[in-house]
C-alpha cells in the first residue's frame, strides 16, 4: 500500500471514533466548568479565571476555551489535525493546571487527571487509527 492509500485509509477516525472524542472532549469542558465554579466557591480561583474582584484578561480565559474547541472541531470535520489537536490539547490542560499547583492544589490536581484522561483516549486514537507506523 502506498503512503497516500495508507493516509487516507488510517489517517482519520472513523465514525465511532469521531462521537468518543468529541464525547471526551465535551466531558472535559464539563469538567473544567466545574472546576472554575467550585474553585470560585472556595476562593481560590484558577489563574485563568483570576480573583473575584479582578478578573483575568479575556485572553486567559479563550487559552481553555481554544484547547477544548480544538480537538472538538476536528472531530466534527474529520480531519486529519484531529489526532495532533487531541494530544497537543490534551498536554496543553495539562500544563495551564500547573501553575495552580501551590495555591489550589486540590483543583489543579483534579484538571490534571482531566487532562491525562483526555491524554489515554488521543493515545488510543492515535492506535486505532495506525498512526504508529
Amino acid at each position: 500500500m502506498d503512503k497516500a492509500a495508507h493516509l487516507e485509509r488510517y489517517g482519520r477516525p472513523g465514525i465511532p471514533w469521531r462521537g468518543v472524542t468529541i464525547t471526551t472532549w465535551i466531558a472535559v469542558l464539563l469538567c473544567l466548568v466545574a472546576f472554575a465554579i467550585s474553585s470560585r466557591t472556595v476562593g481560590r480561583a484558577v489563574w485563568w479565571l483570576g480573583p473575584s474582584g479582578d478578573s483575568a484578561p479575556l485572553l486567559y480565559k479563550i487559552v481553555p476555551i481554544a484547547l477544548v474547541v480544538l480537538p472538538i472541531e476536528g472531530a466534527i470535520w474529520r480531519s486529519r489535525t484531529t489526532i495532533p489537536a487531541a494530544v497537543l490539547c490534551s498536554l496543553g490542560l495539562i500544563a495551564i493546571a500547573l501553575p495552580d499547583l501551590s495555591r489550589s492544589p486540590g483543583i489543579a490536581i483534579g484538571i490534571v487527571v482531566v487532562g491525562i484522561a483526555a491524554l489515554l483516549q488521543s493515545i488510543a486514537l492515535v492506535l486505532v487509527t495506525r498512526q504508529y507506523r
